[in-house]
């Protein structure tokens, strides 16, 4: 809980990423191959206002991916950079692997995942300005695939059961957790849905309560336990191998 105080403090930056969309707008998908814009239908949600925390709003994230927030709109790594992750990442899910980045933001992780042999990789956030300064983050990578969507992580594409064979989230458990109202519950569900029997879930956390956290992936192997981590802690956590849906 120190850590929940000085990250609304903003001793830590404000580091967290937007993971739940509240968005007006269908889901959307934008391929870096195809350079095209494609629109299906799950449902996005409309209820900032039951959020305890500015930072757990679409109007906050919409506000810095804009230019009108606190931190810089083109770029932004959330807690700390790649190379942090990296070895607990590497040591635990392999290159050909499918990977999904909830609440990506700014980040700039998906060209490190990419340069360090990652290429299948899909993120999405709730926040359609995100997803503009992902396409000009990847720009850099102009013969890279990349899907990125504008997706409601309370409600996750319905063909997308068990997936993904690793889910590699950094804050944005943190800022769903902010938006109140067991928003977090129904987001680590889908979740759990989308993610392989055996698959990895890589967290990177400094808000969620340690209580809560034990209760959420009480069924899961907690491979690093990121509870002691000076900053936001790394937590990666596997799931079950015969697991029920």
């Amino acid at each position: 809980m120190v850590r929940a105080f000085i990250f609304l403090m903003g001793v830590l930056n404000g580091e967290v990423c937007s993971f739940f969309s509240p968005s007006p707008f269908p889901q959307r998908l934008f391929d870096m191959v195809s350079k095209e814009l494609q629109i299906s239908g799950t449902k996005i949600y409309d209820d900032d206002e039951g959020a305890s925390s500015v930072f757990g709003t679409r109007q906050y994230w919409d506000e810095v991916y804009t230019g009108m927030g606190d931190f810089p709109k083109e770029e932004y790594s959330w807690y700390y950079g790649y190379s942090v992750i990296k070895p607990f990442l590497v040591d635990a899910v392999s290159k050909d692997s499918t990977i999904l980045c909830p609440g990506i933001g700014n980040d700039p992780i998906l060209l490190d995942l990419y340069g360090s042999g990652f290429h299948n990789v899909v993120a999405f956030d709730y926040s359609r300005y995100a997803i503009d300064r992902q396409k000009d983050l990847l720009a850099y990578q102009p013969h890279a695939k990349f899907e990125l969507y504008e997706m409601d992580a309370r409600q996750l594409d319905k063909s997308w059961t068990n997936k993904f064979d690793a889910i590699l989230e950094k804050g944005a458990l943190d800022a769903i957790f902010l938006s109140g109202g067991g928003n977090l519950e129904a987001a680590v569900q889908e979740l759990d849905r989308v993610l392989k029997p055996g698959g990895v879930l890589i967290s990177v956390s400094g808000v969620v309560p340690d209580e809560l956290r034990k209760s959420l992936f009480q069924c899961y192997e907690w491979v690093r336990d990121g509870t002691s981590d000076l900053q936001a802690g790394c937590f990666v956590f596997q799931k079950p191998e015969c697991s029920a849906e």
